[in-house]
C-alpha cells in the first residue's frame, strides 16, 4: 500500500491510501471519515459535505457535549452506534484522530466519547492489485458497565445514482421470509422508491426539487450486499447477517437513508452486551467495479444480469 498524507478538499490534512487500483482518503483533523473512495484518478462516488450543509445540534446536545456540541456530517463513510437516540448517537467528532500503520492495515482511532466511555475504532486494508477494501469497525466498552449496543456503518454517496437492494428468496411457502421497517416520515409511495419481487431499488436521481423529502427503509438482508451504480461505477457493499442474533430495529441489518443531497447505505451488526474492556467488531467490505449502462430500476431480469456482472445475485 501506497500511504501519505495530503490535504483533500476542505478537509484539512488527510490520510491517502492507495495499491495503485483504488484510492482511500480518510480525515484525521475531525472524524475520521473515509472522504473518498475511486479508482487513482478517477471519480469520487461518496457524498462530501463541502459546504457543511447537514449537522446535529440541540438544547439536549448543549447539556451533554457542552459549547463544541455539533455533529458535522461531513460527508463520506463513519461509524455510528445503534440503536439511534438524539443527542447519543451525534457524537461531536470535531477532534484530531490518531492513525497508525500496520504491516496490512492502517488504523484510525478518534478521542474516547466521554459521556458514554465508548471507543470507537476503524481499520482499512487494501489487497494488492484488487478494487477491493475491507474496513473493520470497533468498539471498545471503557465504562464499568455492561452496555449492549450495534455497530452502525453509514456511507454516504454521491448523488445521482441508483441503489439495489436484494429482496430475501426462498424459505417456506407459508412463513414469511422478510423484514421491512418504515420510519415516520417514510412515504411508502415515494417516488425515489421500486418495490420488485427480487429486488428493491431506490433511484436518487429522482430527488431534485425534493429538499424537505427524507425516506429511510430497514430490511432483515440475509444475504448481505447492496449496491449503487452511478456514471459508470458501482460500489459493492457486502457484510454478514447472522441469523441467530437479534438487530437493532426490528431486526433491519441493513438501512438506507435519502434526501435531497445523498443517499446513505447502513450495515449494523447483531446486537451485542459487551462488558468492561471488551471489543465488539463489525467487518464491511468495499467493492468497486467499472459498469456499462444501469438498468432501469423495475427491470428485474436486467437488474439481475447486472448484479450476477458484480459476482452477486
Amino acid at each position: 500500500m501506497d500511504i501519505k498524507e495530503l490535504e483533500y478538499e476542505n478537509y484539512g490534512k488527510c490520510v491517502s491510501i492507495s495499491n495503485g487500483v483504488v484510492e482511500a482518503v480518510v480525515t484525521v483533523e475531525v472524524g475520521p471519515r473515509i472522504i473518498r473512495f475511486g479508482f487513482c484518478g478517477e471519480r469520487n462516488l461518496l457524498y462530501n459535505d463541502l459546504a457543511r450543509r447537514h449537522s446535529f445540534e440541540t438544547e439536549e446536545s448543549k447539556a451533554l457535549y457542552g459549547d463544541d456540541c455539533r455533529f458535522q456530517f461531513y460527508g463520506g463513510h463513519r461509524l455510528w452506534l445503534s440503536p439511534e437516540s438524539g443527542p447519543a448517537t451525534y457524537y461531536p467528532d470535531n477532534r484530531p484522530v490518531l492513525y497508525g500503520i500496520r504491516p496490512e492495515s492502517v488504523c484510525f482511532t478518534p478521542e474516547m466519547q466521554r459521556h458514554n466511555h465508548m471507543q470507537l475504532g476503524l481499520e482499512l486494508m487494501l489487497s494488492e492489485g484488487s478494487s477491493d477494501m475491507m474496513v473493520v469497525h470497533t468498539v471498545t466498552n471503557r465504562s464499568k458497565r455492561d452496555v449492549t449496543l450495534s455497530l452502525w456503518a453509514v456511507t454516504m454517496m454521491a448523488p445521482g445514482g441508483l441503489e439495489i437492494i436484494p429482496q430475501n428468496r426462498g424459505g417456506e411457502q407459508f412463513l414469511p421470509n422478510r423484514v421491512l421497517v418504515l420510519w415516520p416520515y417514510s412515504n411508502p409511495k415515494d417516488q425515489r422508491l421500486h418495490w420488485g419481487q427480487r429486488f428493491l431499488t431506490l433511484d436518487h436521481s429522482k430527488s431534485s426539487g425534493l429538499e424537505r423529502s427524507s425516506f429511510k427503509i430497514g430490511v432483515d438482508n440475509l444475504v448481505g450486499w447492496a449496491a449503487y451504480a452511478l456514471d459508470g461505477l458501482a460500489l459493492l457493499k457486502r457484510y454478514v447477517h447472522n441469523t441467530r442474533t437479534p438487530y437493532p430495529d426490528f431486526g433491519a441489518s441493513f438501512e438506507t437513508y435519502l434526501n435531497a443531497d445523498f443517499l446513505e447505505m447502513e450495515t449494523l451488526s447483531p446486537l451485542t452486551t459487551i462488558r468492561p474492556g471488551e471489543t465488539l467488531r463489525h467487518v464491511e467490505n468495499f467493492s468497486l467495479f467499472r459498469v456499462g449502462e444501469i438498468p432501469a430500476p423495475g427491470d428485474g431480469d436486467a437488474l439481475e444480469a447486472f448484479c450476477k456482472k458484480l459476482g452477486v445475485s
